[in-house]
């Protein structure tokens, strides 16, 4: 981490009054001694040099603050005007996959580093691996400060980050950049916690400990996420460690038999994938109008396709055989699914919190007194090291709090409000006058018609 001379010596002095016996997380503390080989111009330092979180979290407020207060004096002081003071900004390379997908990412990322004197510089590869290893090559040919990558192919960016890893710190953002020592750490949302939530939700939702305890059983099929993803891999992991007692005693039939990651992941994330195998699986396992109890997804346009294979066959959603339908990542789609009854829940990650997390993180590895604060150092390995991690937390949004989405901000109403469902209902029967009244009587058709006659053509409303 680049500190000032300045900063160390004010950082030893307050050592010994600040202090108050919180120190960092294990997470933080192994992170830190694994870096303090990679930091330029630092020396040994204490173990105690952390406060507790609330602590860190004021402290970085104040040095954001100041850091502007600052820039905005020096200013004054010399003279510069607006434009020569933003000409000076550090700047911070972000290169993401694509705009339609991260504009959120993108959006949120820009205003933290901008609100924190920082010159943010957007790029977006098109879903192009080649086009974001030469972004990357031009980020560090104008030597910016610090790259924030979310990899459009995570096992794509090994050599040209061997390349500019000394000089340029390096963060990997919602998935893990693979086999290279080249990235400083990892912001992400916990995918093994996300797939843990999953499991534990359709335990909880089909009472299977109770299942299990009767010795009776419920069928379940799976549908994961990309298979070069590697956060999906982690969800299919934690959906599989939490499952697998009530697969391996019966409790939990796969009929398909398809469990594995290998078997079970729809590469690129593709709902016609979803679709075409669920209906394989409904022809081959399910015949005679059945249907799997569960449907375990790991994103929610898996669930989509599913939902519309099951439609497709002949099965409406609300009604009593329409299967429990998991997914993750609420977008749009999949929480107006929700609202309208067709998919179960979703896990939600706010991406505005994954947003604010990693620009701080940059932010104090640049100018902090302290390294990141991380919450992870055991299991996210990227074949070359373990990478120091911070996991925000995912939430399960369902039918009964999926307002909260709207209330948040995250979404209007309009985008994820339930659309008018298709499904016939009866509508209110205006009633008719039973006795003939005069106008109706003068119109009589023949003159043998009675008015048992006359009532019998009445319309009545038709029975669905």
């Amino acid at each position: 981490m680049k500190k000032k001379a300045v900063c160390m010596l004010l950082g030893v002095l307050l050592t010994g009054t600040l202090l108050t016996g919180c120190g960092k997380n294990k997470a933080t503390e192994a992170a830190s001694e694994s870096a303090q080989t990679e930091k330029e111009g630092t020396g040994e330092r204490t173990a105690d040099s952390a406060e507790d979180d609330q602590k860190k979290t004021d402290e970085t407020a104040d040095t954001k603050t100041d850091k502007k207060a600052e820039k905005g004096t020096d200013a004054e002081e010399t003279g510069e005007d607006a434009s020569e003071t933003e000409e000076n900004r550090e700047k911070i390379a972000v290169l993401l996959p694509d705009e339609q997908s991260w504009t959120r990412d993108a959006k949120e990322l820009e205003v933290q580093f901008e609100e924190d004197g920082y010159d943010p510089i957007l790029l977006y590869a098109d879903n192009d691996s080649s086009k974001q290893v030469s972004q990357i090559q031009q980020m560090a040919a104008e030597e910016v400060s610090a790259m924030v990558i979310a990899p459009v192919d995570p096992y794509g960016l090994a050599d040209v980050l061997a390349d500019v890893k000394i000089e340029i710190p390096v963060i990997s953002y919602d998935d893990l950049i693979m086999n290279t020592d080249g990235i400083k750490y990892y912001v992400t949302f916990g995918g093994r916690q996300a797939g843990q939530m999953i499991a534990k939700q359709i335990i909880d939702s089909e009472e299977l400990d109770k299942v299990q305890e009767a010795k009776e059983s419920k069928t379940i099929e799976f549908f994961m996420g990309s298979l070069d993803d590697t956060q999906a891999l982690f969800l299919y992991n934690g959906v599989m460690e939490t499952l697998q007692p009530y697969i391996d005693d019966g409790t939990l039939i796969c009929k398909s038999g398809k469990t594995s990651f290998d078997d079970t992941g729809i590469l690129r994330w593709s709902s016609e994938i979803a679709k075409t195998r669920m209906t394989d699986i409904l022809t081959e396992y399910y015949p005679d109008g059945a249907v799997p109890d569960i449907i375990c997804t790991g994103f929610d346009d898996a669930a989509m396709g599913t939902e519309e294979a099951l439609e497709e066959a002949g099965f409406v959603p609300g009604t009593e055989n329409w299967p429990l339908i998991s997914g993750a990542g609420c977008n749009e789609e999949g929480v107006r699914r929700i609202a309208e009854g067709k998919q179960t829940f979703s896990i939600f990650m706010d991406q505005r919190e994954l947003a604010d997390q990693c620009e701080e993180m940059v932010n104090i590895y640049l100018h902090g007194e302290d390294d990141p604060e991380v919450n992870d150092y055991e299991q996210y390995d990227n074949g070359i090291k373990i990478i120091a991690s911070y996991l925000c937390e995912p939430q399960l949004i369902d039918d009964e709090n999926y307002e909260i989405l709207i209330d948040n901000g995250y979404y209007t109403e309009d985008e994820v409000k339930p659309l008018a469902t298709p499904t016939p209902t009866e509508e209110p029967v205006t009633p008719t006058p039973t006795d003939a009244a005069g106008p109706t009587e003068t119109v009589t058709p023949s003159p043998t018609e009675t008015a048992e006659s006359t009532e019998t053509v009445t319309p009545t409303p038709e029975q669905k």
